[in-house]
Parts: C-alpha cells; sequence; structure tokens
C-alpha cells in the first residue's frame, strides 16, 4: 500500500523521514514536494491550500497509483484533507483513498484564533515557530538559513491563517486523528471537531507533548498506520510512557 504525506509548514520531502522508516512495513511511504522548497526550489511558492492541494492530487495522479493513503502534519494535515475532498470529487473514478491520517491540525471550516503570522518580523515570526517546537536551532541561528526558509514559512503560515472554506462537505474516506495532549496550535475541541468532517466514524489517538508531539512518538505512530492497513487498532490515549 502507498502512503502519500504533505510536509507541515516550512516542510519538504525530507521531514517524515523518520516516520517513514518507522512506517515501511507493508508499505511505500512517499512525501511530496510542494513548490518552492526542497526538490522545486525554483517554482513560486504556492499561498493557498486550494493550490497546494491542487499540486498534491496533480502529484499522485502522475504517480498511477489507484489506490493509497494520505497524511499531513498540522498545515499537511489541511492539505492533506482538502486533496481527498478534491478527490471524491473529481477523480473518484481513477483514484480511490484508502484512507486519511491528519495530524496536530484543526478541523477544516474552524477559524484560527490566533494572531495572523505572515506579516510578523522575523525576529517575531522565529518566536512563534519556537513556541511550537518547530525551528531547529542550526537555521535559527544561521541568518542565511533563515533568509532561504523565510519566505517557505511566510507563504505556508498565510494559508493555514487564511484557510476557512465557507462550506466543508463531509468526506467518505475514513479519518484517524492524531494529536498532542499540550498543543497550544490546536486544541481540544479543534481536534474534535474532525468528527463532522466525515461520513465514518473518525479515530482518534492523543500523545504527550507539543504542536510537534509526532518526532517523540514514532514508533506508536507508526503502528498505528500499519495497524489500521491492517484493521488492527481502536481509538485511545497515549500516557508518558508508551
Amino acid at each position: 500500500m502507498n502512503i502519500f504525506a504533505i510536509p507541515y509548514a516550512g516542510g519538504n520531502c525530507y521531514c517524515y523521514r523518520d516516520l517513514a522508516k518507522a512506517s515501511s512495513l507493508g508499505c511505500t511511504w512517499e512525501t511530496l514536494e510542494l513548490p518552492g522548497r526542497g526538490k522545486r526550489p525554483k517554482e513560486p511558492l504556492l499561498e493557498s491550500i486550494d493550490a497546494m492541494a491542487s499540486d498534491v492530487v496533480k502529484q499522485i495522479y502522475s504517480r498511477g497509483c489507484e489506490v493509497f493513503k494520505i497524511f499531513g502534519h498540522s498545515m499537511g494535515g489541511l492539505v492533506a484533507h482538502r486533496a481527498v475532498q478534491m478527490i471524491e470529487q473529481q477523480h473518484q473514478n481513477h483514484l480511490s483513498i484508502d484512507h486519511l491520517f491528519v495530524s496536530g491540525c484543526r478541523a477544516p471550516g474552524l477559524k484560527r484564533l490566533k494572531a495572523v503570522r505572515s506579516p510578523l518580523s522575523r525576529a517575531e515570526l522565529i518566536s512563534a515557530i519556537d513556541s511550537l517546537g518547530g525551528l531547529p536551532r542550526e537555521i535559527r541561528e544561521d541568518a542565511d538559513l533563515m533568509g532561504f526558509f523565510e519566505p517557505i514559512l511566510r507563504a505556508d503560515f498565510s494559508a493555514v491563517d487564511r484557510y476557512r472554506p465557507s462550506q466543508v462537505e463531509r468526506i467518505h474516506t475514513p479519518i484517524t486523528v492524531f494529536s498532542g495532549k499540550n498543543d497550544s496550535e490546536v486544541n481540544a475541541a479543534e481536534v474534535a471537531a474532525w468528527r463532522e468532517t466525515g461520513s465514518q466514524q473518525a479515530r482518534f489517538f492523543s500523545f504527550p507533548g507539543n504542536h510537534f508531539f509526532f518526532l517523540d512518538h514514532i514508533p506508536q505512530i507508526a503502528s498505528v498506520i500499519s495497524g489500521i492497513q491492517w484493521g488492527g487498532e481502536s481509538s485511545g490515549t497515549y500516557g508518558a510512557n508508551d
């Protein structure tokens, strides 16, 4: 079974490499590259979730893989969900999604309650990302590296902060939601709202940690993905020692 993953804000095709390795049993993992980064640095950055989702659908369609799963963390979860909607609406005769996994991501249709991040100064932007636990020190402390990633982060944050579809149609693809118990970016109500986005019962797994909780729970999350792949798990909450 193929799994296509969509990067979080500022991420590229290498951002899930540890999760990809841990989930490799019985599946083929590919993190898709969005324009303006990684292997596609000369292409214009996309500043809307819809545009990113359209790009993702084109990439998946080009792979010639008829049945697959989709995973996305944070921004990647919003893009993944929108891509699933597009596929169900426009490509259901050619593509079939077995499962949607979203992680650290509020349900679509909910307004982000915090301040818009794209206009922030560099120092404010760094502070905002630091609060999520997602900016490596080698990037934060290197002016040249930060200069490279800053436009990507601003474009991605702009897409996330402005995304609020007027109507969220329920998808038919099964959904599994991963969340962090101490995530300051996504609260419990925003996680629970995923129940209203699908026609099937969603499954929820909660882990200790902040917005990037998945980095500390690679084996557990990989086992959930594999369990769903084989139909062998149920929703649950993971304790600090799990």
